[in-house]
């Protein structure tokens, strides 16, 4: 069993879950959120000072101790917002912080009388917006038991209003600032999970269409090439036929090594006519051929047999026994595996490991090098076409992007995974296709 590891890159599939804000969000919110903390500041100086004038009778130096202690808190969080393991954490947080300091201040200055008390909405629709589900539903059960309790400490308040239907008015107002905060909560949550769903699916069809230009431009120069050569082919395959049949002719044994070499280049030719029709069909694209039951052991055995001796004795292979199969196009399954093995026995001398696992519908294919690994620079492009690790010359940096290709078409994907001198792995999942109903995964 290969299982995904940390320093992976995997090919795009389906877009992630938005049940959750991703953290840059709350890492960009960060910033207006302290702008927003220095508005509440001066705002809360200026109502403060305001309703002094008006009214009167206001304590002064507790109001002044927690605006101040909302100014110092902002301070800390300037300074330490660049050190924080999490920005969704800190975001929530500082929010919870804000919604505790809110109710103080309401408290002192009128609890559930005060107008202000509306402000809980603002922390609970920023949670929605930046962080997600949790945190929002979190801010808002604290925003209601908070408004709640400010009910407690001013219950001589009534007798001061001398109105027996404030107190209801006041509690209904409670019921409505529930109801608002739930509804908040769920309208503005569901609302932010769907753009950030049409945020992922945008970001995935702009990768898709990248990847089809990138893959054009590959089969263009497939194609071409196989056109362009295949006339110089033909005119080296009539000359050594030409050139066979005057060796023949010579007497005894005098053009026996000739003829050798006459048959090689033959060979060689109709080797490369096969090399440059597989570029021309295989270039990223299925070969138009139906998906055929595979049986695992067979196709390790084709393997095997199409690797030279010396790359045959570093090959190990592992979970290819008790007659697993899968239902997929043979040849594609054949190029992704082969170009996967190029890469790895190219990447260095040491030992390279297959590996097959079963993954319900999924056939898991891993191959394992013990080269050099790559750096997350590297890592980050790797499956890019024409980018290569290799030295200049040694390849085109086509194969990994040709077997990721095949894997999407046959509804898998590849991931690789690599770290500087620890060598690379590449996972490929295939799933099992049924065109007539009878195939599946043994």
């Amino acid at each position: 069993m290969v299982p995904v590891a940390q320093g992976s890159v995997i090919a795009p599939g389906a877009p992630p879950s938005p049940a959750e804000a991703p953290d840059y969000r709350a890492e960009i919110s960060l910033d207006w959120l302290i702008r927003l903390r220095w508005g509440a500041v001066a705002g809360q100086a200026a109502v403060i000072a305001a309703a002094e004038a008006a009214f009167g009778g206001l304590p002064l130096g507790r109001l002044a101790w927690l605006v101040g202690l909302l100014g110092v808190s902002n301070v800390v969080l300037l300074a330490t917002r660049r050190r924080a393991g999490s920005a969704r954490v800190l975001c929530g947080a500082t929010l919870t912080f804000d919604t505790l300091l809110l109710t103080a201040l309401l408290y002192a200055t009128g609890g559930a009388y005060n107008p202000f008390s509306v402000i809980y909405l603002v922390h609970i629709t920023l949670a929605a917006v930046v962080l997600g589900s949790r945190w929002t539903w979190f801010l808002a059960a604290l925003a209601v038991g908070c408004y709640g309790l400010l009910f407690f400490g001013h219950r001589s308040s009534e007798t001061a209003h001398a109105m027996v239907g404030m107190r209801l008015h006041l509690e209904g107002m409670w019921v409505a600032f529930a109801v608002a905060a739930v509804l908040t909560a769920y309208f503005v949550v569901k609302l932010s999970a769907e753009l950030g769903r049409r945020d992922s699916e945008v970001a995935e069809m702009r990768l898709s269409a990248s990847r089809q230009q990138r893959l054009a431009s590959v089969t263009t120069l497939a194609a071409g090439a196989a056109h362009e050569l295949g006339t110089p082919l033909a005119t080296i395959a009539v000359a050594s036929t030409e050139l066979e049949r005057a060796i023949r002719a010579l007497p005894g044994a005098l053009g026996a090594p000739l003829l050798e070499d006459a048959e090689l280049i033959r060979s060689e030719i109709e080797r490369c006519r096969a090399i440059l029709t597989r570029l021309a069909s295989d270039a990223g694209q299925l070969p138009g051929e139906a998906p055929v039951l595979v049986r695992v052991e067979e196709f390790v055995g084709e393997i095997r047999r199409r690797l030279p001796a010396g790359r045959l004795q570093r090959l190990l292979v592992s979970g290819c026994e008790g007659g697993v199969s899968i239902t997929a196009p043979r040849i594609a399954l054949q190029q992704v595996a082969q170009n996967l093995l190029d890469n790895a026995f190219e990447a260095g001398d040491g030992e390279v490991s297959l590996s097959f696992e079963r993954l319900g519908p999924m056939l898991r294919m891993a191959v394992r090098d013990r080269g050099r690994g790559m750096d997350p620079d590297e890592l980050a492009r790797a499956g890019e076409p024409f980018f290569s690790t290799k030295s200049p010359g040694a390849g085109l940096g086509l194969g990994l992007f040709i077997a990721r290709t095949l894997a999407e078409q046959m509804g898998g994907r590849l991931q690789v995974e690599s770290r500087p001198g620890a060598g690379t792995t590449v996972i490929v999942d295939v799933a099992s296709a049924e065109p007539t109903g009878s195939g599946r995964l043994a």
